[in-house]
């Protein structure tokens, strides 16, 4: 095993021997240039949230069910998950070569620094977050055409290069990791502001929220979140968005802090926001050791997957996880709307889902998550190259989740799926982005093989002969 020495503001410093998992022998030797919290204010959180939880340790866990699968026939190639584009490296379309060759000289553009990390789908176009993890990363939001027919297509700034070219910096998009498309054909963008992430959380320009009117490229919403919601190392990284009433005024944003674990809340009508804390949104320790490809770390991410309940089945819900964790939660969206609820009262309106994902001797932490139009829930497992399923319909636990095939398409297994989405059309599709993320950060990447891939597949046929199918 290769364990990294290189700083880096996700991972544990390596003396937090407390929260090592019992069934793995090494410890990460990372150590932390800007460690953003301190071993007592996670602890203390992640106890009382265990206590709510039932009081549980580790061992009380249920044992898993004996899984049933309803259905294993008619899987094949046609239904799993297939290649749309891979790179082996991003490459940018300049407004000439020129333009790109100074870029290139001064190392503006460092082709090897960019990685693709938030994905999201519309109509025709798909767009490509581009953090500040490294130097040479001049644009952090990109799309491609879904009229392509290249594999590995040059990526195009959005909405425009003017928005990267501004002296001042703070005036475009800075450092992008999630975005989300509304059904009112708004593209929200969650712009962290931050630059070197690879290293600590430079903050250069305040956290902010910007909106584009996806039919003109127009933007419409600049929205800066107050100080006073924000804390030192704060890191947000998702994004999901509820339109209510039927009305695209009456829509919210619920933004996710990995680091400080907490969630923001605004409401477009009113042009306010109000933040929400709760154990819940904590990492659990002992699920914060990774190990992939020989590379093995230890990260303490907090909430970071979300996606809502699809309308128009009762009152919504919003769920989430963190990614150091096997637990799901819920918590009624009216609840996290409402801004006159004070902190003791919000509490009680957030469940634990009764088990873990998968049993306790697996390694199933995940990343980004959406739900279906039909309640089947896709997420990513990080650790396990894959993704997942679970329908919403039925209980929560080992024995109802699932593991999506990789159909005939896909020429290896994905490596660290990071993003998934599913889009809005009347056939829905889920999408997966991998990139490798931890080969990126602690490892080499060599740009003859495939790193970067997205994958699609159609919602219905994917499910097909897992327990996840819906009758």
């Amino acid at each position: 095993m290769v364990q990294h020495d290189h700083p880096h503001s996700y991972v544990w410093p390596a003396d937090y021997n407390w929260m090592k998992p019992q069934h793995h022998a090494e410890v990460s030797t990372v150590s932390q240039v800007n460690f953003p919290v301190s071993s007592t204010e996670v602890l203390v959180p992640w106890l009382l949230s265990m206590w709510m939880m039932g009081n549980k340790t580790p061992t009380d866990y249920p044992k898993p069910k004996s899984l049933k699968k309803y259905y294993r026939n008619g899987r094949n190639e046609n239904t799993g998950f297939k290649d749309r584009f891979t790179w082996g490296q991003i490459d940018l379309e300049y407004p000439n070569q020129e333009s790109k060759n100074k870029a290139l000289k001064n190392r503006k553009f460092i082709p090897k620094n960019n990685l693709p990390l938030g994905l999201e789908v519309w109509k025709n176009k798909m767009f490509l977050t581009l953090p500040q993890w490294k130097p040479g990363i001049p644009v952090t939001l990109a799309y491609v055409s879904l009229n392509s027919h290249g594999k590995s297509p040059m990526l195009k700034p959005y909405p425009s290069w003017s928005w990267y070219t501004n002296k001042d910096r703070c005036h475009g998009l800075v450092s992008v990791f999630r975005i989300e498309v509304d059904r009112c054909d708004r593209l929200w963008v969650l712009d962290t502001g931050a630059i070197n992430l690879a290293k600590t959380v430079d903050q250069i320009c305040p956290i902010k929220l910007d909106v584009f009117d996806l039919k003109t490229d127009r933007h419409i919403r600049r929205f800066t979140l107050p100080t006073n919601q924000t804390q030192k190392d704060s890191l947000f990284t998702n994004i999901v968005v509820e339109i209510t009433n039927n009305n695209c005024e009456d829509a919210f944003a619920y933004m996710s802090d990995v680091f400080q674990y907490g969630l923001v809340v605004y409401n477009y009508k009113e042009d306010a926001s109000h933040r929400i804390n709760h154990p819940y949104f904590y990492p659990d320790p002992l699920y914060c050791h990774y190990s992939m490809d020989g590379i093995t770390f230890n990260w303490m991410d907090g909430i970071f997957g979300m996606c809502l309940s699809p309308p128009g089945a009762g009152d919504r819900v919003l769920y989430f996880h963190s990614l150091s964790s096997h637990n799901e939660f819920r918590v009624p969206t009216a609840s996290l709307r409402d801004a006159t609820l004070r902190p003791g009262d919000i509490i009680e309106h957030f469940v634990a889902l009764n088990e873990s994902r998968c049993a306790r001797h697996e390694s199933c932490q995940s990343s980004g998550m959406a739900m279906a139009s039909n309640g089947v829930m896709y997420y990513n497992l990080v650790t396990r190259g894959a993704v997942g399923c679970w329908n919403s319909n039925r209980d929560f636990g080992p024995a109802t989740q699932d593991v999506l095939a990789n159909g005939g398409g896909a020429a290896a297994a994905m490596s660290f799926p990071n993003d998934l989405k599913v889009d809005k059309e009347p056939a829905q599709r889920v999408w997966v982005l991998s990139n490798g993320l931890h080969k990126y950060l602690y490892g080499k990447m060599d740009p003859a093989d495939v790193n970067f891939r997205v994958m699609v597949a159609r919602t219905d046929a994917v499910i097909k002969g897992t327990v996840c199918e819906v009758n």
